[in-house]
């Protein structure tokens, strides 16, 4: 039995201007902001204003589907001192705590000491291990699509820089030059998300997240 022919590469038709203005590009910066600010909004006005737990749950399993993921993607051009900001740190927060559950709590637990109010203000358990870590993170998350996104900006907030301030100690242990680097890079990155969250919590407490 012969076998089938490979297929014939074609050169593609020349694609006249005309044609080309018919294609969509990327979007327009402005109108990718103005989404960012009304899908973040949208979404959490959905929850607040529905009475149904059912609702609530819907939006909550979201962070499990692509759907929130496209939201987040969306959110991540955003300033970090705005609604979609925010929320995509948080995301981002909660992503990383529930992949790598056992890196978390280590570096956590490294940087827990450093600033007592902010270690009370994440409400994590003393000592923290991963299934109470990922408890606590979801629970951080419900609040901010449930009312209480403030406390929720902010105790993720609190989560991050205390695991910067773990990460920097970590790295400070480390004889070879490359993975102090690293660590050191990863502790910066932290710290600024923390700060970043604890801001934006602020601002939300004063309703001027937007």
């Amino acid at each position: 039995m012969p076998r089938p022919s490979s297929p014939q590469f074609r050169r593609p038709a020349s694609l006249s201007p005309a044609r080309a203005d018919e294609i969509p590009g990327a979007p327009d910066p402005q109108e990718a902001t103005a989404l960012a600010h009304s899908s973040a909004r949208a979404l959490l006005d959905g929850v607040y204003r529905a009475s149904d737990e059912r609702v609530v749950q819907r939006v909550l399993r979201l962070v499990e589907t692509e759907g929130l993921e496209d939201l987040a993607q969306l959110w991540s051009s955003a300033p970090a001192l705005t609604l979609p900001g925010a929320l995509w740190r948080l995301y981002l927060l909660h992503t990383w705590v529930q992949r790598s559950g056992d890196e978390v709590v280590r570096r956590y637990r490294e940087g827990a000491g450093t600033v007592p109010g902010l270690r009370y203000l994440a409400g994590i358990a003393d000592p923290p291990d991963v299934e109470q870590a990922k408890a606590a993170m979801d629970t951080i998350l419900r609040g901010a699509f449930t009312g209480d996104l403030p406390i929720a900006l902010g105790r993720a907030g609190a989560l991050a820089v205390l695991c910067a301030y773990g990460t920097a100690h970590l790295a400070d242990r480390r004889e070879a030059a490359a993975e102090q680097a690293a660590l050191t890079r990863q502790a910066s990155r932290l710290l600024s998300t923390g700060e970043d969250l604890l801001a934006a919590a602020r601002l939300a407490e004063d309703h001027a997240l937007d």
